[in-house]
């Protein structure tokens, strides 16, 4: 739309930027253009809770257009969960609504004097207030604002009361609390900066360059969608249909990656097909997307309950950091579990983490009642989980702790908690072991944001044995050797990094290269906006946004140290997958290699900064 919607908080002063062709050509979209807002006016002295953080919702070039899969939005700031590099990505209709309202991009600055929300329509921005909304869970505050503005397909982005309460892992949630920017506490920062919500409307057409050639494109696509087995599989099931597969790998982790009890856990129990089953009601879509894999879930039985049918019930990620990583087997438990962070507005990753390193804990008597609030925080206990999330929302006793992320809380406790806390750079590990596949270990070392898989974990190509050959990876890889995993990771990262500032959803690249063509993506962003796009062009522009990213979190005091691994991971074999740990000494000095970083400081050189084109940065990190 070629529009930057700005909006400082302190004032109360709205306007409008006009974006820099070049700029977008650059950077493209999603957190490759908010980065380098981020990068350029967000200072190292800035603390994430501080009002000259930013915080900036932002779109790609395709979202909005009839590009499928391409409904997504990313929230950059400043982490208050790792102190660097923050970004958190949603689907659903929010991030097309944005570009029909006339805009690419909201820039937040400053911190309201009382809750506010921004309500964008069609051209026009306006800050309201939010006091009666202040209090809300995420699904009340979005129905009410519909009710309240009276339009029912408003699009609403907001926080529920961890936001509002400023747990370091609180998400933005949309679509009445369905679907979750979750990751590296984007809600604590809308929180802290008294923004409650974000509502926006429009009903303005993206331009596209070449419509007919991108029809073109879509129609293959869709087609594809519509006839192969393994996309109406993972309609049918979603990601819950890869649980089993993952623990028979494994990938999937328990009890707090220690894996200790796995043989009385029955990975059927929260599976699809199998246990997952009595809660699953059907499915439905995101924007334009012909996959929908989204689950709607059944209010369940028993004191497990939720309040209403047709919500959404748990994706693989929640299924184990809040299920099987806690040791509960419950279906119905889980669905609450995952119901509750959702209307809480809290990361299901991260919370059900953080929770799992305090059951350690206690149950190898570290802590004891004394310091749980009197809760027997066991392994399994779905009761004692239930009550801690709700604690850690409004940061009541032990929640309070807790609330701080796994690092924090364990510097907090001490007595030897930190080697139980599995958090890299502050940021509690998705649900993939790398001691199932040698490419995860460097992947998750040394990645921008620490634990996170959606930057490109390669559990794709290693026991899934999937390649890419469009991207230079023309055969599957045996996953416990070490040799050839840093450029694996490296390719990974650089391609799923302009995925996911195109404006895509990463299941697509899941789900496309089964058919053998990645340049569906290419193809389709030439096609919107008229700038010819290779293959190689993509993975260009993936690796300067991703060195731009890490150049945020050098200069904001991320060291070499923290490239590193849990020691769990490092040392203590995990007896599904072999028997392996994670080779990091053989597959890091490989992957600093492959991404032309300085293997003692892990910066990127001079030398790979003017390849990429940010030669303005080289005094930044290597000073004069």
């Amino acid at each position: 739309m070629g529009k930057i919607l700005r909006v400082n908080l302190s004032t109360g002063k709205i306007w409008e930027q006009v974006e820099d062709e070049g700029f977008l050509i650059k950077y493209v979209g999603g957190y490759g253009t908010a980065g380098r807002i981020l990068y350029d006016e967000v200072e190292p002295w800035v603390e994430p809770f501080d009002p000259e953080n930013r915080l900036i919702f932002t779109t790609g070039p395709v979202t909005g257009t009839i590009a499928q899969t391409a409904g997504r939005f990313t929230v950059v700031f400043k982490s208050p969960l790792s102190g660097y590099f923050g970004d958190t990505s949603c689907g659903g209709f929010w991030g097309p609504e944005l570009k029909f309202a006339g805009y690419d991009m909201i820039v937040f600055t400053g911190r309201a004097s009382k809750p506010v929300f921004l309500y964008v329509s069609d051209g026009k921005a306006e800050l309201k207030d939010a006091s009666s909304y202040w209090g809300m869970d995420a699904r009340k505050v979005d129905r009410a604002l519909k009710k309240d503005l009276g339009d029912p397909k408003l699009q609403v982005a907001c926080i529920g009361p961890a936001g509002e309460n400023l747990v370091r892992y609180a998400s933005i949630m949309h679509d009445e609390a369905n679907r979750a920017a979750g990751r590296m506490g984007g809600g604590a920062v809308m929180g802290y900066k008294n923004l409650k919500a974000v509502a926006v409307r429009g009903y303005k057409k993206v331009p596209v360059a070449d419509e007919d050639r991108l029809r073109k494109i879509m129609g293959e696509v869709i087609h594809f969608y519509a006839t192969d087995e393994g996309v109406k599989s993972f309609r049918a099931g979603g990601t819950p249909g890869y649980f089993a597969t993952g623990w028979h790998i494994g990938d999937t982790a328990a009890y707090n990656w220690a894996n200790e009890h796995w043989k009385e856990f029955d990975p059927e129990t929260l599976s699809w097909p199998g246990g997952f089953e009595k809660i699953l009601a059907g499915n439905r879509s995101c924007y334009n997307c012909a996959i929908a894999c989204r689950r709607i879930s059944r209010k369940g039985e028993g004191r497990y309950q939720l309040d209403e049918d047709n919500v959404e019930g748990p994706e693989y990620e929640t299924q184990t950091m809040a299920g099987s990583i806690c040791g509960i087997t419950d279906i119905y438990a889980l669905n609450k579990v995952n119901d509750l962070c959702n209307l809480y507005g809290l990361d299901t990753i991260s919370a059900g983490s953080t929770i799992a390193f305090a059951m350690e804990l206690y149950e190898r008597g570290i802590i004891d009642k004394n310091e749980t609030d009197g809760i027997e925080l066991k392994f399994g206990n779905a009761d004692a989980e239930i009550e801690m999330l709700r604690k850690i929302t409004y940061r009541e006793g032990f929640g309070n702790i807790l609330a701080e992320g796994t690092r924090r809380a364990s510097r907090i406790i001490g007595k030897g908690s930190e080697k139980y806390a599995i958090q890299i750079k502050g940021v509690e590990l998705a649900a993939h072991d790398p001691r199932a596949f040698q490419g995860g270990g460097p992947h998750y070392a040394a990645t921008i944001s620490g634990g996170r898989h959606t930057e490109g974990i390669t559990v794709v190509w290693e026991p899934l044995g999937v390649p890419y050959p469009e991207i230079g990876i023309t055969s599957p890889l045996d996953p416990k050797t070490t040799e050839g995993k840093g450029r694996l990771a490296k390719l990974l990262e650089d391609w799923w990094c302009f995925i996911n500032i195109g404006g895509w959803c990463l299941f697509s690249s899941d789900v496309l290269r089964y058919c053998g063509k990645m340049s569906y993506y290419t193809e389709t962003l030439t096609a919107v906006t008229g700038v010819h796009f290779t293959v190689q062009d993509a993975l260009l522009a993936g690796e300067r946004v991703f060195n731009l990213r890490k150049a945020f979190n050098m200069r904001h005091g991320c060291t070499r140290e923290e490239d590193t691994l849990p020691e769990r991971l490092l040392k203590e074999p995990n007896r599904r997958a072999g028997g392996t740990v994670v080779k990091l000494e053989q597959t890091l000095p490989q992957y600093y290699r492959e991404r032309g970083w300085d293997p003692e400081k892990s910066l990127p050189t001079k030398e790979k900064l003017r390849e990429l084109g940010l030669e303005d940065i080289i005094e930044d990190l290597w000073g004069k």
